[in-house]
This record gives structure tokens, sequence and C-alpha cells, in this order.
């Protein structure tokens, strides 16, 4: 293994400190709330029982675990110790043997050339410094005519859109690389020699103060505040795509009860993405 570059070196530091910190209700949230995200991406790329695959900065086993009741095996790669963890225990606890759990980087792995069938990852790319690569990688680890599947943040194509999406997710999490457009995320699947077979797309409303709170942020924290405030500036003008409104007070209080500021409803932009190793 190479030795990472200054820059990759502070990204890793970052994601491991970010995603310790937040392994249980990340965690909580992740395997729960997205399982069913998991079981869309798995249908996109073909999965089946024969298949061997890897997940890729699989967190808490976003993926590897639904992947693994599909599959016939599953390595399930992170950077963080706390992370893996979690997932072993959560495959220990559902039963799950098919699984084995690696701390590696995802943009350099330790597995051999076209030797799996599949390469997943869900909402990884934004973390990693280097996204070219590690799409380089998922598409070296998979045989001739094998198959990749990415879920991610996707950000509009629109003018400004990507500044001011970029600026509040890094805002909200330090670990933030960069989300991409959906032709930056067409153009790394042909650089990487993958072919696209299949592409989805899904807007997932949620609140702003659980989005806050999975990453460790509640209100008057500071990164809270800030992420909050950089939010309500899209509100009305949605530059960043995120579609913010207001949520409803609470309308049982007393008018002259003092009221905090109402919750944000928002939107997760997601793509999902299968190819075909060329």
């Amino acid at each position: 293994m190479t030795t990472p570059a200054p820059n990759e070196k502070q990204n890793r530091a970052v994601v491991e400190e970010r995603f310790t910190a937040t392994a249980k209700v990340f965690g909580d949230y992740a395997v729960t709330e997205r399982a069913r995200l998991a079981n869309r991406l798995a249908e996109m790329v073909g999965a089946k029982q024969t298949d061997t695959a890897v997940d890729l900065a699989t967190g808490p086993g976003t993926l590897a675990l639904p992947f693994a009741r599909r599959v016939k095996w599953v390595v399930a790669v992170d950077l963080t110790p706390a992370m893996l963890e979690r997932a072993r225990e959560s495959a220990r606890k559902d039963g799950l043997a098919n699984l084995e759990f690696l701390r590696a980087d995802a943009q350099e792995l330790p597995i051999a050339s076209q030797s799996l069938d599949l390469a997943v990852t869900s909402y990884s790319l934004h973390h990693v410094p280097d996204q070219a690569r590690m799409v380089r990688e998922m598409a070296r680890v998979v045989k001739p005519g094998g198959r990749v599947g990415m879920i991610d943040i996707v950000v509009p194509d629109t003018p400004g859109a990507s500044e001011a999406a970029n600026e509040i997710e890094m805002a909200r999490d330090n670990s933030h690389t960069r989300s991409l457009t959906r032709k930056e995320f067409a153009a790394l699947v042909d650089q990487a020699g993958l072919r696209t077979i299949a592409v989805d797309f899904d807007e997932l409303g949620r609140s702003f103060d659980h989005w806050l709170h999975v990453a460790g942020w509640h209100r008057g924290d500071a990164r809270y505040e800030q992420t909050r405030r950089l939010m309500e500036a899209t509100v009305g003008s949605d530059i960043a795509g995120f579609h913010p409104r207001y949520a409803h007070a609470d309308s049982s209080r007393p008018e002259n009860a003092t009221q905090e500021a109402p919750d944000i409803e928002m939107c997760n932009n997601a793509l999902f993405i299968a190819a075909e190793k060329i």
C-alpha cells in the first residue's frame, strides 16, 4: 500500500474522528432507514446467491448487511474501527455468517483484481478526496461482466447549486469533500471503464434537526447554528437543491408562549447508479 499524500492523511483522520463520534447514532439510523435503499440497489445490480461482493466504506454495514442476505459472501470495508465493530455486532445479532470485515481505504483496496462479482458503496464518495480513484478501484476488483453499484448525494447541475450545496454539507460535516452532479457521476463511470446499466433518483424527505442529529450536532452547537444559517439562506430560492421549508409551529402552544424556531423540512437528493465492467 502506498503512503497517502498529506491531504489524504488529514482526510482519513477527520473521517475516523467523525464516524467514531457518531458510530451509535449514525449506525442506528443507517442500518434501519437505509435498508430499503440497499435492497433497491441490490435489485439494480442484479445481486444473486452465487455472487461475491465488497461494500466499500460500509460504515455500520449499510449495504453489507442487506446484501449478505442476497449473496454468497460479502467483505465489508471501512476506515473506522468503531464502525466495523458496529457492523460486526449487527451481523452477529442477525445471525449473518457470510461476512468478512476489513479495515482499509476505499481508494486503495487490498483485494485482488477481477476477483469479485459485485462492488457497491453508499453515501461514501462525498467523503473521499479522490472520487475517480475510488470508482476505478471498484471497477478493478470486479470480474469482466461484474457489476458496480453506487448510492450518493447528487447536486443539481444548475449554476451555483454545487457551491451552495457543498458549503452547507461541509458546515454540517468537516469530513465532507464534495458532492457531485449527475454529469460528474457519469464521467466517473465512463472513465473507470464501466457501462451504465441503470440509473435512478429519489428525493428523500427528512427533518433538518434529525439530519444534524445523526451528524452529532444539536441546537446551540456551533456547527448546528452555522449549518442552519446557510440552509435558511436558501429557503425560497432553493439554490442548493435541498427544497427547504419551515415546518409548521406547534399550534397547541398558547399564543404568548416562547417557541423555538421551527424545524426545517428538507430533502436529500439520492442518485442510484448500476454499471457493468466492460
